[in-house]
């Protein structure tokens, strides 16, 4: 039996759930049915209160899935809660959910409430704009009223899309239907209030053009709270005289702004001036309306909303109709009308003349239509090799995944099949139904994968991303370039940048942070372990923008996780005109490309923070490890040379210095710490990965324990970049070197390192938590879901806070864009923050603006080192340097 809160299969002891909990309760009849036979049995002493529904759960067996909490009018938020929904079982999904307890009643009482609030909901939705009902029924001392969500927008999101104000003619006409709506109300006996009109509760459907009204009040106008905030309540309502005069004056105050596009709530309350001097268009007509009806005094108003119908009817019959046009100009002046005074032959030449003159006109008239039949010739060419391109496109992902198990992917694909996930299965079941087209299904997987490893930040992504195609709203995308394989310090950067990427996408989304009412969607495109498989993924992308028209709307990319990775990428990107943000440090990079971004600042900065910390732990000489075929491991190399070089510190730098990330072993570096020692180092950097670290750290302490008096080996140190920043270093992961760095956790304690950051960089700055950023709370909150303990949950690291912030960067610069939102715009935003009238953007990581050459100025890093705390090792912050804020 499927758990009706969370979706999880399976249930233990008397119906319970064996993940969550829910106790599960049998649903009495509802559907089009009034709740004549719903019966609530007491199987929980729990008042209903303690039970929070959140985004994901599942209702009524499975059938109706929240996507997000709506917010109810202010004067009715003592009337329970909605929740927008999807309904697997309708072809027109959304749906509102209203949920109300009665903690105070007997469920007898509290069952005839609800039947009567359905019986007059359901009255309602015989008539047009009345949402109607679809369902009811209780679960778990709760009941829950579903209604049909109106097609379209809300006339606030309208307004806001038009940056002013919108066209009479449209407004009177929806001002005529919310009168009719009005009626209805007014007719009830007792009279209905709706309490709360305004451009969010008016939803038009521009195809139909047709307005809806939502949020009806569920009790009686009593029930109502007081208000006084709204500017476009009537002044009676606002001190405390509820009444359907009220709701016409709230109607009024709606359509005043729509036409002017002067905001009540940005100037005095219940000040309306009139509407031809805010908007010069608006007609003597309409400024009649309004003005009678926003009047102070309800007895100077309209009696009742069909006098305000009338005048509205009859200002929509005094416009021009919209298919009168001028006449042409042929039929302004009839040469046959005159008298004909010339002899025959110039009357023929004149016909002549005339014939060709009309031939002449015609032909020009013709023009527009030649060419709008040949520009419609050629869209429509350019529309089918789009979709042939994009027919192509999935078939070569599909190819590609197959055989390499690589490609780009909105939940189609699964990459994340390693070891430590829970929900492999049901995520491929997820992606076996998207591909089917299977929406219903695929929801359910994804939703049931992401209770299941809570954890899962690819399971996220793709749940997300099916929430913004069901919501039905319009979107943008941005790419997340990773690499997923089974090697341990590959794994450990890309689930931290989906968990990072998710909280993002999440926050994006549920605040509204993109402009004109946008969602994010994120594909995910990954490389696997071969570095040069980058550019073929990353001509994915490009595919999809140039060949395949953009059908995703991708604005950026995010990626990849190394320098290498980058710079095969970058060129591909850029050739299709998208900004890669990326968190790659190699010099090479620097000015490479007007559309790279970086997260992080650059290797030659690094290398100096780096010197800086060797000598403030008193090293006197370095020998220096660098992989001669890693461009980010020369960089950092050569960069941190050159600093330790100025700074008076001995830098050695030899053949025995060369090593290959991930592969050379314990025992070849512990040649390497043989021949340092014999130098006589204080310390030895290598420019390299975690695993890098480790094996060196292992080696270390094997000649220590060898040579336990050797004070040159007691005393080494190693230091390293920030790609040895990962929880691998304290024997977090899977694989021989984690169990390296578990085993030995004292070797560990040689190790110290920088960082583009650390989760208590806020804490360690005396910054107050009220002004930390919301995405500390939001990683516990996702990432300690069911079925993952408490001590098990890991603080953010490195690579997910930066993934975090490149999402959120891109984002943040669509809001400056100025016309069309493309990739090249979004790019030039990007370029400005920080500079001009435009804010520098205030990350997770700290504070970015750019300079010229993609580089952020003065960003802040951190040093970091493995140290004992109780009986385990944790990363340890030391220092802060660079602008945070």
């Amino acid at each position: 039996m499927q758990c009706q809160r969370c979706g999880f299969v399976g249930t233990g002891l008397n119906g319970r759930c064996s993940r969550c909990g829910y106790q599960q309760e049998t649903i009495s009849a509802v559907g089009n049915r009034l709740p004549r036979a719903i019966q609530i049995r007491p199987i929980s002493t729990a008042p209903a209160s303690e039970i929070a529904l959140m985004r994901g759960d599942v209702l009524r067996k499975g059938r109706y899935r929240l996507l997000e909490e709506v917010k109810l009018p202010k004067n009715q938020q003592g009337q329970g809660t909605a929740w927008l929904a999807v309904d697997t079982q309708s072809t027109r999904s959304r749906v509102l959910i209203r949920r109300c307890t009665f903690p105070n009643h007997t469920e007898e009482q509290a069952a005839r409430i609800i039947e009567s609030i359905v019986t007059r909901l359901t009255q309602l939705s015989q008539h047009q704009g009345f949402p109607p009902v679809v369902d009811v029924f209780s679960e778990y001392r709760a009941y829950y009223i579903v209604q049909q969500y109106p097609a379209g927008e809300s006339l606030a999101f309208l307004m806001q899309q038009q940056g002013g104000a919108l066209h009479e003619r449209e407004i009177a006409e929806y001002g005529r239907q919310l009168c009719a709506i009005l009626t209805v109300l007014a007719s009830q006996q007792p009279p209905l209030v709706h309490g709360a009109i305004s451009p969010e509760t008016i939803i038009v459907n521009l195809q139909a053009r047709q307005v809806s009204l939502i949020f009806l009040p569920l009790f009686s106008p009593d029930a109502l709270s007081k208000d006084t905030s709204s500017g476009y309540m009537a002044p009676e309502q606002v001190r405390g005289d509820i009444r359907p005069s009220s709701d016409l004056y709230s109607l009024a105050a709606s359509m005043h702004h729509a036409v002017t596009g002067f905001d009540p709530r940005e100037r005095l309350i219940h000040f309306y001036p009139p509407a031809r001097r805010l908007n010069p268009v608006v007609t003597s007509g309409m400024e009649a309306i309004l003005s009678k009806e926003l009047r102070l005094s309800v007895n100077q108003r309209y009696a009742s909303p069909v006098e305000m119908q009338r005048d509205l009817q009859t200002l929509l019959s005094s416009y021009p109709s919209v298919s009168e046009t001028p006449p042409p100009p042929g039929q302004m002046y009839s040469p046959a009308s005159q008298p004909s005074r010339k002899p025959r032959q110039q009357r023929t030449i004149f016909v002549l003349v005339g014939a060709c003159i009309a031939l002449v006109l015609i032909l020009v008239a013709a023009l527009p239509f030649i060419n709008n039949a040949n520009q419609a010739a050629q869209r429509n060419a350019q529309k089918n090799a789009q979709e042939a391109a994009w027919r192509a496109e999935l078939a070569q992902e599909q190819q590609l995944l197959d055989k390499k198990g690589i490609g780009l992917s909105d939940g189609s694909f699964i990459f994340d099949t390693y070891p430590g996930r829970s929900d492999v299965a049901l995520k491929k079941q997820a992606a076996q139904a998207l591909q089917k087209g299977d929406m219903a299904n695929a929801v359910n997987f994804f939703s049931q994968a992401v209770s299941s490893d809570p954890t899962d930040g690819e399971a996220q992504i793709y749940n997300e991303n099916l929430h913004v195609l069901q919501s039905g709203s319009s979107y943008i995308t941005i790419v997340l370039g990773i690499a997923f394989d089974s090697g341990a310090d590959d794994l450990l950067r890309a689930r931290p940048d989906t968990q990072g990427a998710f909280i993002a996408q999440y926050e994006i989304n549920k605040q509204g942070l993109l402009p004109h009412g946008l969602k994010l969607r994120i594909l995910i495109d990954s490389c696997g372990p071969q570095r040069a498989d980058v550019s073929t993924v990353a001509q994915l992308v490009a595919n999809r923008v140039k060949k395949a028209g953009n059908p995703d709307h991708i604005v950026g990319v995010v990626g990849w996780p190394f320098s290498s990775q980058t710079i095969n990428a970058l060129d591909i990107i850029a050739s299709v005109h998208l900004p890669l943000v990326s968190p790659a440090s190699s010099v090479k990079l620097t000015g490479s490309s007007p559309y790279f971004f970086r997260i992080d600042p650059p290797d030659d900065v690094e290398g100096k923070l780096l010197a800086n910390a060797s000598q403030q732990m008193h090293v006197k000489t370095v020998f220096v490890l660098r992989d001669p075929t890693d461009p980010y491991s020369v960089s950092l190399a050569d960069a941190f040379s050159a600093s330790a070089s100025k700074l008076g510190i001995q830098v050695i730098n030899n053949q025995a210095g060369h090593f290959t990330e991930s592969k050379t072993t314990v025992a070849d570096y512990q040649k390497i710490v043989a021949d340092a020692e014999s130098h006589g180092v204080n310390q030895i950097f290598i420019a390299g990965y975690s695993i890098d670290g480790i094996r060196l750290a292992h080696a270390l302490g094997n000649a220590i324990r060898n040579a336990p008096y050797n004070t040159t080996l007691s005393n080494l140190s190693v230091l390293g970049g920030d790609g040895v920043d990962t929880t691998l270093v304290i024997g977090q992961g899977n694989g021989p070197d984690a169990q390296i760095a578990a085993t030995f956790p004292q070797d560990m304690r040689h190790l110290s390192f920088t960082a583009y950051c650390a989760p208590n960089e806020w804490d360690f700055l005396h910054i107050a938590k009220n002004q930390q950023p919301p995405f500390f709370t939001d990683w516990v909150s996702f990432y300690q879901g069911a079925g993952v303990a408490t001590t098990n949950i890991q603080p953010p690291g490195n690579d997910s806070m930066m993934a975090t912030d490149g999402v959120q960067l891109i984002a943040k610069a669509t809001t400056y864009v100025q016309g069309d939102l493309i990739g090249q715009s979004t790019r030039d935003a990007l370029a400005s923050l920080g500079h001009g009238n435009v804010l520098a953007f205030q990350g997770v990581t700290g504070r970015f603006t750019y300079d010229k050459q993609g580089n952020p100025i003065d960003k802040a890093m951190v040093v970091l080192s493995v140290v004992q705390k109780g009986n385990e090792n944790v990363i340890d912050l030391q220092n802060v340097v660079g602008t945070f804020r």
